[in-house]
């Protein structure tokens, strides 16, 4: 099994245009895996830069992950989103920023 930390630091020495914008600032990177319902075989992912706690405020009145939605994991680093998405069979994540590049 490859040393996803390790290919993920020398594409960061080379160049690799999969970089993540927030990566540049030095934030983490936050992971969500939801399903719409309880029963759904179909998994989702959200990666961004979006603190977990806001991710998960209940109280909130615009939601990142709908509050009807079942959220099955979350996390904080980049190593989730290859793990997770193997895992759930999830092929394209959503990505979002907090302060997208105008």
């Amino acid at each position: 099994m490859p040393n996803w930390r390790a290919a993920f630091l020398e594409g960061i020495m080379i160049g690799n245009p999969k970089l993540y914008p927030w990566q540049e600032k030095g934030k983490p990177t936050n992971v969500v895996v939801y399903r719409k319902t309880k029963n759904s075989s179909k998994y989702y992912m959200i990666v961004t830069d979006i603190h977990v706690d806001i991710i998960n405020n209940g109280r909130a009145t615009k939601p990142i992950v709908e509050h009807k939605y079942d959220i099955v994991e979350m996390g904080i680093g980049f190593n989730f989103i290859e793990t997770w998405s193997k895992k759930y069979n999830i092929k394209k994540p959503q990505v979002l920023e907090k302060y997208p590049a105008k």
